[in-house]
C-alpha cells in the first residue's frame, strides 16, 4: 500500500519512562500536601462532641474546685511517672499505671473502697478511664473524672504544687 503512514512502533521503555515520571509527580504532590496541611482532627476525642463511655462520670472545673475547696474528695494523679520537677494538685496521690498494684499497695492504710476519688492526667480521658476501671474492679466505687485534666484545673486557677519525680 503506497502512501499510506504506518505509525510509529509501540515501544515499552518510553511507555515505562512517562509512567515512571507521573508516579514520581504523584507521590512528590502527595508527599507536600501532608507535610503542608494543619491537623485537622484533635488528638483527644472531646466528650462533648463523641459519645465516650468512660468507666466513671466526668466532674467539670467548677464542681471539683468546689470539692477540693471541702477537702472530702481525694485527687488521684494518674499520669506516668515524670523526670525532674512537676507540677500536680497540691495533696495528689499517685496511682500510675505502670505501677498500679504497688500504688495501691502503699496507700492501703488510709485510702478505703469508700473514699471519694477523683482522678486526673493530662486530659488523655481514655487513660483515665482506664485506671478508673481498674479501680472498680477493687471495688472503689465513688469516682469521678476531672474534665479536660491538669491543664484545665491550672486554666481555672486552681491550686498547683511541685514535686519532683520519685516523691509520692
Amino acid at each position: 500500500m503506497a502512501g499510506s503512514s504506518t505509525p510509529a512502533p509501540f515501544t515499552w521503555s518510553a511507555s515505562l519512562r512517562e509512567a515512571g515520571f507521573l508516579l514520581l509527580v504523584a507521590a512528590a504532590v502527595t508527599a507536600l500536601s501532608w507535610v503542608l496541611r494543619p491537623d485537622a482532627l484533635p488528638l483527644r476525642a472531646d466528650p462533648k462532641v463523641y459519645e465516650i463511655e468512660l468507666a466513671a462520670p466526668l466532674a467539670d472545673i467548677p464542681e471539683a474546685l468546689v470539692l477540693y475547696e471541702e477537702g472530702e474528695h481525694l485527687f488521684i494523679d494518674v499520669r506516668p511517672a515524670a523526670e525532674g520537677d512537676f507540677e500536680t494538685i497540691p495533696g495528689a496521690f499517685f496511682i500510675r499505671e505502670e505501677s498500679f498494684d504497688d500504688d495501691l499497695l502503699e496507700y492501703f492504710d488510709f485510702m478505703t473502697t469508700e473514699d471519694h476519688l477523683i482522678l486526673f492526667g493530662d486530659g488523655d480521658l481514655f487513660l483515665v478511664s482506664n485506671l478508673a476501671a481498674r479501680l472498680l474492679d477493687r471495688g472503689y466505687t465513688n469516682l469521678l473524672i476531672l474534665d479536660g485534666g491538669l491543664g484545665a484545673w491550672k486554666k481555672a486557677g486552681g491550686d498547683i504544687s511541685r514535686r519532683t519525680g520519685g516523691e509520692s
